[in-house]
């Protein structure tokens, strides 16, 4: 009996530690130039890189390869949401790679990518203009199911913007 109830507490251990709902935290940007807070891994490394015409902050878990964010921010050069977000879908598009979109927001898309007719990569952008600022939040470089990048996206959903 005892071992049965040592297995039903393992079993339960394992279940609970298992979910990942609730691992990601806020995370606040501004020390990084990025007057935002968005959500992340407890533990992950932040770099942040100047390209000359905008800097790009990197959010990567330090646990895995299951999420990585690079946020692209500088002067706006286009003042309109939606053309901003079609441009973005046109790089996409123009990388040769694109074969569908998973979700379509105002402010942002999921895509599928064929890397070969047996292998899909999922990727996001989602766009914030603030001011004369634009901010362009994008998967990392990895290969990523539809599931992360889903999770990712919503994480870069700026919590000054949700709904409590």
């Amino acid at each position: 009996m005892r071992v049965f109830s040592l297995l039903i507490v393992v079993i339960l251990f394992a279940a609970c530690s298992g979910n990942e709902d609730g691992y990601l935290k806020p995370l606040n940007l501004l020390e990084y130039g990025i007057p935002l807070t968005i959500l992340s891994p407890d533990s992950v490394d932040i770099t942040k890189a100047n390209l000359v015409v905008q800097d790009e902050v990197t959010i990567k878990s330090q646990k895995s390869d299951d999420f990585e964010i690079r946020i692209y921010f500088g002067d706006a050069t286009i003042s309109s949401l939606a053309d901003v977000k079609t441009q973005q879908m046109q790089f996409i598009k123009d990388a040769g790679l694109y074969s569908k979109t998973i979700l379509d927001e105002p402010d942002g898309f999921i895509y599928e990518s064929s890397i070969d007719p047996t292998l899909f990569s999922y990727g996001f952008r989602r766009i914030l203009l603030m001011g004369d600022q634009e901010y362009i939040f994008q998967s990392g470089s990895g290969i990523y199911t539809q599931k992360q990048a889903e999770e990712m996206y919503h994480a870069t959903k700026p919590q000054e913007m949700v709904k409590k």
